[in-house]
């Protein structure tokens, strides 16, 4: 992994972001350095971040667990050596799927907001997000290196003057510089932007 500030061992701080356990400080640069982040070193985090949502939900289940039944196995087997499996994994070749129980909100550097990256296209260099504001919440005036996409989702969002409410959608060039954005209920938000400008 490229730039991570708290710690040489990379993979080390992806473990111990999912679990939690990194420090404030350790956490804000994690989140900072994301942005630097390849598209595998994010599916890795991912990755880890999933492992950790199905051990948490398997530790808090209160039934006894006993492992899987006999035939579990045998179905499995059936399964691999089908004439579909493979048939079936080819058709699935190029596609991608986020569903929304199996990814992690992110803390972002401003307060008041959470991201989850649905998607980071290397060859277009772009990011799509998907953010979640909170209340009375001001994002700073900024500079876009590239452009940048907003359709909201739920909630209002105030940019350049205007009122954006679900269904809205705001463009703004690559160049342009950005006041102040606010939203006084809270919104949701899918953002493409540049990976510049992702933080």
């Amino acid at each position: 992994m490229k730039n991570i500030k708290s710690n040489k061992n990379s993979e080390e701080n992806i473990i111990l972001n999912s679990l939690g356990l990194l420090s404030g400080k350790e956490k804000n640069d994690f989140v900072s350095d994301f942005k630097n982040f390849n598209s595998n070193e994010k599916k890795l985090i991912s990755e880890f971040n999933n492992l950790t949502s199905l051990f948490s939900k398997v530790i808090s289940d209160k039934e006894d667990i006993t492992g899987p039944s006999p035939d579990v196995k045998e179905n499995i087997f059936k399964k691999l050596n089908s004439d579909n499996f493979n048939t079936e994994n080819k058709s699935n070749m190029g596609f991608e799927y986020v569903f929304a129980d199996q990814s992690e909100w992110l803390k972002h550097p401003v307060e008041g907001i959470e991201f989850k990256q649905l998607s980071y296209n290397e060859k277009k260099d772009y990011v799509l997000l998907l953010l979640r504001v909170a209340p009375d919440t001001y994002y700073p005036a900024h500079h876009h290196s590239g452009a940048e996409e907003c359709y909201v989702i739920s909630g209002d969002v105030y940019a350049q003057g205007k009122v954006l409410g679900p269904g809205d959608f705001h463009h703004a060039e690559g160049g342009s510089d950005h006041e102040p954005l606010y939203t006084k209920n809270g919104c949701t938000v899918l953002l493409v932007v540049d990976p510049e400008d992702y933080n």
